[in-house]
């Protein structure tokens, strides 16, 4: 399954003395490579725990698959056909309803609703396209742009009037699922553990006497820009132009539409975030790194501001850096940056 983005995040794990208390596994699910590594715990405690959390990030990954048989595949469907979708599912409406609020926070840069601009440019499928899409296709339907707000969300049932309402939660999913992943662990009293789906990652207490370390992708190498120490309860979140993509006459084309355009948004290559912890901050390092990603470099500080998004590191189309000043005090670089290249915010 593929879900937004897709970016690697690569992971340090300290070596030495602890090794043999780490537990950890790794599998493909959300479309992209997830990993759970336990610290300091029982071999039978650790692999309970880790199997709790993996059997939720499958349910989640068909519970809220964009285009497989899914409950969001459902409630598409049923508004398309102009009928009420009536469910007893509490899960989904408070899923909706903190995505109708994400939205109108991120000033629509988020934007659950267009999973057909999505669809049309062939982000939909196992592999991605091939060629540019119709540019009659994707005017008008950005000209016709869906919102959350147009859909209405009440205790048993679902329904909206705007029939170009296409529900794609892969912006959410895998922070969602950070975050449940992080209650699993909780109610299982592991203290010290790291969640990895797709580059998107939560750490929990520390390994051993050191806190996580976790390396920062470069989006145009296969090699990590720079690395960033994770203090507990905190997580990173990246969105980037180089995993979910396609190049047509040596544009690059990606998974991130802009829906003021209607296009893939393009004056980026990465933007990442950290965020601490709070009860949705898995959730919200996903969600909050598309729109400074996808934002006019002109009103990325800002809107950063607006989240209250304090740590971040933009990577510009022409390889420029928008750093904030307590991003640049946390990282540190892998890479011989020049400074001319940098701006600090």
């Amino acid at each position: 399954m593929h879900y937004n983005k897709l970016i690697l995040i690569l992971i340090f794990f300290l070596t030495g003395c602890y090794q043999n208390e780490i537990m950890k596994k790794k599998d493909y699910i959300f479309g992209t490579i997830v990993e759970v590594t336990i610290y300091g715990e029982t071999e039978d405690t650790s692999n309970h725990a880790i199997e709790l959390v993996f059997e939720e990030f499958s349910r989640l990954h068909n519970y809220l698959h964009p285009w497989e048989k899914s409950i969001i595949q459902d409630i598409n469907q049923s508004i398309k056909k102009q009928e009420i979708y009536r469910t007893e599912d509490t899960e989904i409406f408070s899923i909706l309803k903190h995505n109708q609020e994400l939205e109108l926070i991120t000033h629509g840069y988020f934007n659950p609703a267009i999973g057909k601009l999505i669809e049309a440019w062939g982000f939909h499928a196992d592999k991605f396209a091939t060629g540019r899409p119709n540019s009659n296709l994707i005017d008008n339907l950005q000209r016709k742009l869906p919102h959350m707000s147009e859909i209405n969300i009440h205790n048993g049932y679902i329904n909206s009037k705007n029939k170009n309402i296409q529900l794609d939660l892969g912006g959410y999913a895998k922070g969602y699922a950070l975050d449940q992943a992080r209650r699993i662990l909780d109610e299982n009293n592991i203290n010290n553990a790291l969640i990895n789906i797709g580059g998107n990652i939560l750490a929990l207490g520390r390994h051993g006497d050191r806190n996580w370390v976790v390396g920062i992708q470069n989006p145009r190498k296969p090699s990590s820009i720079a690395s960033i120490i994770l203090e507990p309860g905190w997580s990173i979140g990246t969105s980037g132009d180089y995993q979910r993509y396609f190049i047509v006459d040596n544009q690059r084309y990606s998974h991130l539409i802009d829906p003021n355009t209607g296009y893939p948004a393009n004056n980026s290559q990465s933007a990442t975030i950290l965020f601490p912890p709070t009860e949705s901050s898995g959730t919200l390092s996903d969600v909050y790194s598309k729109p400074l990603f996808i934002a006019p470099e002109e009103l990325k500080y800002n809107l950063a501001k607006e989240l209250g998004i304090d740590f971040y590191m933009i990577v510009m189309a022409d390889g420029k850096i928008l750093i904030s000043s307590g991003m640049l005090n946390l990282i540190k670089w892998h890479e011989k940056i020049d400074k001319k290249n940098i701006t600090v915010h």
